[in-house]
């Protein structure tokens, strides 16, 4: 039953990416493109290539989620800006920040799951061989994350 939620998952995700790219000029998703296969590759030599346990981004699970929770708050208060029931300029927002933010935080996700994968310092922080399917799916949410991402800071610039 794994391979068909995980091929299910996937088709899925190229769709709606594709839709959303299709918004974009064709010069901003290259661009984009370039930029998430340049930081996926740093990211993963880094957390594949790091080797002192001080710098284990196997633990950092818990501090992600509360950083992802942050980052959706923030969010959800720039929608409640955009619907006048927070007066606007409530917190500083502008697109960029907030892209510049999500591709970050993104990029720490892509990080410890890649640890998780390739085994973190102890066996309680690391994925099984059974979790393959986790672990595709998590790697490829984080790098779909970190494209759309850079895409709209590009759309953006491109833009104007």
């Amino acid at each position: 039953m794994r391979w068909p939620l995980l091929i299910a998952f996937t088709i899925g995700e190229s769709i709606a990416v594709g839709f959303i790219s299709s918004i974009y000029a064709y010069s901003s998703v290259i661009k984009a493109m370039i930029a998430t296969a340049g930081a996926t590759l740093s990211v993963t030599l880094y957390t594949v290539l790091q080797k002192n346990p001080k710098y284990d981004l196997s633990q950092w699970g818990r501090a992600l989620s509360g950083l992802g929770m942050l980052f959706i708050f923030y969010g959800l208060i720039h929608v409640l800006e955009l619907f006048g029931i927070l007066p606007r300029g409530f917190l500083p927002y502008t697109e960029a920040m907030y892209c510049f933010l999500g591709a970050g935080l993104f990029s720490l996700y892509l990080a410890h799951h890649t640890r998780l994968i390739v085994s973190g310092k102890s066996a309680k922080y690391q994925m099984s061989e059974k979790d393959y399917i986790l672990g595709a799916m998590s790697l490829y949410s984080d790098i779909v994350n970190i494209f759309l991402y850079i895409l709209r800071i590009l759309g953006d610039i491109d833009d104007r």
